[in-house]
């Protein structure tokens, strides 16, 4: 039962994840706007195939979400959000240390600068998507009452991860290096 219930909370916050991610790119022109300038940039291409390139990426991230989200799939949803952040992982990686300085475009409109804390974030997230992949090989999500509440619960965390992350890092960042607020003209 417990493992079931872990499926189900790690089930509730990929589909979050991927459904948002996919969401706030696809649902209107700015969001996907700021995708595919990311995508630009880490690529310093321009052109259609850009364009094509950030429209694969976002479906491939609404896939992810749906089928994680149906029990028949969701080993599959699980190993493709996996694949998904771990790949995004590398991108960012490649990008801090080429010194790329671009937003991550990854909930559209909500963007952060691609940084070391900005993988950290992808690892968390990787948090969820691990334990469901190992746990959906093993067995297919169940559907009950309790399941349900547990895929709720693990929805809210992935909001609250995603909504608030930002926000805690710089406070956290400010107040380690406190030297940086005093740098920033809205300090003075």
């Amino acid at each position: 039962m417990t493992a079931g219930l872990v499926l189900a909370f790690t089930q509730g916050a990929v589909v979050f994840v991927f459904g948002y991610a996919g969401y706030t790119k696809l649902h209107n022109g700015e969001g996907f706007g700021n995708f595919v300038r990311t995508v630009r940039m880490l690529t310093k291409r321009d052109g259609r195939s850009v364009t094509a390139l950030a429209a694969a990426f976002a479906a491939t991230e609404a896939v992810a979400a749906v089928l994680t989200a149906l029990p028949a799939t969701a080993f599959a949803g699980f190993a493709l959000a996996t694949a998904l952040l771990t790949l995004f992982i590398g991108v960012v990686l490649r990008a801090v240390r080429g010194r790329v300085f671009a937003e991550c475009g990854c909930f559209g409109g909500h963007s952060a600068a691609m940084s070391y804390p900005l993988i950290l974030r992808n690892v968390l997230l990787l948090g969820f998507a691990v334990p469901g992949l190992l746990l959906s090989a093993a067995r297919v999500p169940g559907v009950s009452a309790p399941a349900g509440i547990a895929a709720a619960a693990g929805l809210g965390t992935a909001f609250a991860l995603v909504r608030y992350y930002d926000t805690v890092v710089r406070l956290v960042l400010l107040r380690l290096f406190p030297e940086v607020r005093a740098s920033r003209p809205e300090a003075s």
